[in-house]
């Protein structure tokens, strides 16, 4: 048998073992499936997205619930790792190779981060100019130099100010009583749904600023007012975010579920959006994340006129990967806030966290 051919059925072999191995643990349950898994011989054309929120430099959690919020020791083991084994891209950038018809690069990642946190200018933007990496900033533009709390904020915040049982009964008892209904467990997003389902309307909304005043009222919590001047970014700061390199996108105007807006309301809140920041970064904004991103939360029209706006690429919440035949206005994200940096490549490379 020639050296060549010994090499060759080596390496099958090798493969096999690692193939069936991984199945077999795939079977026990100690290795979990993941759509998550991205990156492989012959993928080059995938891409990831990742979607980080709240950057903080606290060790101890603020009133956002855990998935908004990653600890920057965490997010600079991300950024080292990702340097090494990946290939990062801006969005806008990653848009341009595919229409083009070139190839990505190999491992291509995107990094974007929700919402406009006064403290993500330096600890997410300055670590990423550092580092040498691009990112898309994605902001609603009515949050900048703020003064009060987003309503899904102050519905966070005030979560935290008492015991949880003790809020889900306050809750509880003031939703109208032909909807009353046992409250779903503890985690905060399916609880904020299941109110809202509750009451027929968005916490985003002039009824919702109103129970809000109610419920903060009910649970004897302190006066939320002016919060918004230690939490949101400045106009300056926005303006900053420029000279470290990274890109501006389009949150909507208000943060508001577009799928609860017909189409005028819709249009309105992407297009003002739009012109206001791009009245303060001096450029063209060109990319969009939908609020909240799940399916729910945007919907045909949401598409269309994100199209007809010009945007060419739109980010969602729903997890998985990216290529050339996902529609740029339905972009999948990973929220990638629980991983330690060699968790990461685990989770991006073979779909599974490191035994």
């Amino acid at each position: 048998m020639t050296s060549g051919l010994l090499s060759n059925v080596k390496r099958s072999l090798r493969l096999s073992i690692r193939r069936n191995f991984i199945r077999a643990l795939e079977r026990s349950g100690l290795l979990w499936k993941s759509p998550y898994r991205t990156f492989g011989r012959g993928e080059r054309e995938r891409f990831v997205v990742l979607m980080y929120h709240r950057i903080s430099a606290s060790q101890t959690p603020d009133f956002l619930p855990s998935p908004l919020t990653c600890p920057l020791s965490k997010f600079l083991e991300h950024l080292a790792v990702l340097k090494q084994h990946f290939s990062v891209l801006a969005l806008d950038e990653v848009r341009e190779i595919l229409r083009s018809g070139r190839e990505l690069p190999p491992r291509t990642v995107v990094l974007t981060f929700d919402d406009s946190w006064f403290d993500n200018l330096e600890f997410a933007a300055r670590p990423l100019a550092e580092a040498g990496l691009p990112g898309t900033f994605f902001i609603p533009s009515a949050d900048i130099d703020r003064e009060d709390l987003h309503p899904d904020h102050r519905f966070y915040f005030l979560s935290r100010r008492v015991p949880a049982d003790r809020f889900r009964e306050v809750l509880q008892s003031m939703i109208p009583r032909s909807a009353a209904s046992t409250p779903p467990p503890d985690h905060i997003f399916p609880l904020r749904r299941w109110l809202e389902a509750s009451l027929g309307y968005v916490l985003v909304s002039p009824q919702g600023s109103n129970f809000l005043d109610a419920l903060e009222r009910e649970l004897g919590a302190p006066p939320t007012d002016g919060m918004g001047r230690s939490i949101y970014m400045t106009s300056e700061q926005v303006r900053s975010l420029s000279d470290f390199g990274v890109r501006v996108g389009n949150h909507t105007a208000h943060h508001w579920q577009l799928s609860s807006l017909d189409e005028a309301g819709q249009r309105k809140e992407l297009a003002d959006a739009q012109e206001a920041l791009a009245a303060l970064v001096g450029k063209p904004i060109t990319t969009l994340a939908y609020p909240y991103g799940e399916p729910q939360d945007y919907n045909e029209t949401s598409v269309r006129v994100s199209r007809e706006l010009g945007f060419c690429c739109a980010c969602t919440a729903v997890p998985g990967y990216n290529d050339a035949s996902t529609d740029p206005l339905l972009l999948h994200r990973i929220n990638p806030t629980w991983d330690r940096g060699r968790e990461l490549v685990y989770r991006l490379l073979w779909g599974s966290r490191p035994l």
